[in-house]
């Protein structure tokens, strides 16, 4: 959790405020949402038949 009188709030912006998808496993991808400025949600996701069980690596990702 972010102390928020910390940290300023991030400008305003439309959600997913940013996702990327991954080459490899295919049909994987990642979204970030926020919410008044804060991270809220941070998600991976398939389309595939198949679980995703760990996040995929980094060098993975295209956006």
């Amino acid at each position: 959790m972010v102390d928020r009188t910390a940290v300023p709030p991030a400008p305003a912006h439309d959600n997913p405020a940013a996702d990327a998808w991954y080459v490899a496993p295919e049909d994987a991808g990642a979204m970030v949402f926020t919410q008044d400025g804060y991270l809220s949600l941070l998600e991976i996701y398939s389309t595939s038949s198949e679980p995703i069980t760990d996040w995929p690596e980094p060098r993975f990702v295209e956006r």
